[in-house]
């Protein structure tokens, strides 16, 4: 069983009426990180991830392999450091510049805290090349920390210098094969948005520093976004360039803030005709490989879900990452709800839950019972767990009722009594009742 008392969770406790002039502090995502004591800045655009936020990227993570092993992908693990003599092969080391982290080593070799492994992809490939036709296409992913030197970190995890990622690398005989597979993963990940119930638009972008033929972004709709998204609001179509109406149905386009949360692309030979990535097709001599890469920012994800959902005072999850699933508070010590449904009670309550559903090992029990029900169903309402099951002056009836608190987007919060085996039903359905009570959060 978890309790809430041990969580290594330094909350920012603020005064009533006190006013912030923290300027460091630029969006709400990154406010609410860092006052419920989900991360901890360590110095500019670096930060330490503490345990509720790195319990949430572990499952972020693990919906995010579900993904990329639908589309095929098989997992690798390369170093951060990358020689630098394979960006300058590409142009990069040049054209990326001043955003690259450089270092050299005892010997005078040059490395780089790589962003992304393009050249690493390609340089392994030319290391066990070339490759049989016969065992392309090939789809390699990694997750791993990426470093990049942000002239202006902001808004907390949205732009940071360390970041987590996911990159796979497509390798492909034919441009036929490299799209076949990119509508491969493009598919995946619209499973993935749609699993985290996210409104996140694939649009055509320009492919910068990466080069390529095909280039689309990810983008999440969040009022602190950098980016300005032109979304139909009658076909949803979206594009990056603002306009009045849409060139795909001739209705009212929206347009809005947006972060960038993923990026596609076919690469071509950009990276390995100079690095000698080949394969060998079924006649002829061996040719470059046609890359394709694939990346969604780990770290800005969960950030950007976060300010896509949260309300100013309290976080919203999507529900398949929120760190802990049910939060259980039990009455205030002493009071005559505990009297009748004390600790055994709600230890049996526990039990209960974690055998009946499929929230085992997702459950946190806030054993501060020498604090109001209203207080910490206030703080567990800010932490916006999805599911708040509070024991109440209703346990107390025959048979004993709680009331169940579900959190939805942009801080509004139900409630409704249930006898246990309802609450069985109700969270084990993982839906909302029809017949909701509603309040403010």
């Amino acid at each position: 069983m978890r309790y809430l008392s041990r969580l290594f969770q330094p909350v920012i406790t603020i005064p009533k009426n006190a006013t912030l002039k923290n300027t460091e502090i630029t969006c709400k995502s990154q406010k609410l990180l860092l006052e419920c004591g989900l991360i901890r800045p360590t110095s500019s655009g670096l930060f330490a991830i503490l345990p509720l936020a790195r319990r949430a990227l572990d499952k972020l993570e693990s919906q995010i392999r579900l993904c990329i092993e639908e589309a095929g992908a098989q997992r690798v693990s390369l170093p951060s450091l990358t020689a630098a003599s394979l960006w300058e092969k590409t142009g990069r080391l040049q054209a990326v510049g001043p955003e690259l982290m450089k270092m050299e080593d005892r010997h005078g070799k040059k490395y780089l805290l790589a962003p992304t492994h393009e050249e690493a992809l390609a340089d392994l490939f030319a290391d066990v090349g070339p490759l049989s036709y016969k065992q392309l296409p090939l789809l390699l992913y990694q997750i791993s920390n990426k470093y990049r030197d942000e002239h202006r970190p902001k808004h907390g995890m949205l732009r940071a210098r360390e970041f987590s990622m996911l990159d796979a690398y497509g390798a492909h005989d034919s441009m036929d094969s490299a799209l076949q597979v990119y509508e491969t993963v493009t598919e995946a990940y619209q499973r993935l948005f749609s699993r985290l119930h996210l409104q996140v638009h694939r649009v055509s972008a320009p492919s910068g520093d990466m080069g390529g033929s095909v280039s689309h972004e990810w983008q999440l709709p969040a009022a602190a976004g950098e980016d300005q998204l032109g979304v139909c609001e009658n076909c949803q179509h979206a594009t990056l360039d603002s306009g009045e109406t849409c060139t795909q149905c001739g209705k009212t386009v929206q347009n809005v803030n947006s972060i960038e949360v993923g990026h596609t692309f076919i690469l071509g030979t950009k990276y390995s005709s100079p690095l000698q990535a080949h394969h060998t097709p079924s006649s002829g001599p061996p040719e470059p490989i046609i890359m394709s890469c694939y990346g969604i920012g780990i770290t800005r994800l969960l950030a950007a879900s976060l300010e896509a959902l949260s309300s100013e005072k309290s976080l919203r999850w999507p529900k398949p990452i929120a760190p802990y699933s049910i939060c259980i508070i039990g009455p205030k010590a002493s009071s005559r709800e505990w009297q009748s449904h004390g600790w055994d009670a709600i230890c049996r309550l526990h039990d209960t839950i974690s055998h009946s559903t499929e929230y085992k090992n997702d459950i946190v029990v806030d054993d501060r019972h020498n604090l109001t029900i209203g207080k910490r169903l206030m703080m567990a309402d800010r932490m916006g767990y999805p599911y708040i099951v509070v024991c109440g002056r209703s346990t107390q009836e025959s048979p004993p009722k709680y009331e169940v608190y579900t959190s939805d987007a942009v801080s509004t919060t139900s409630v409704q009594l249930l006898t246990l085996d309802d609450l069985i039903c109700f969270i084990g359905n993982g839906r909302n009742d029809q017949n909701k009570i509603k309040t403010n959060a």
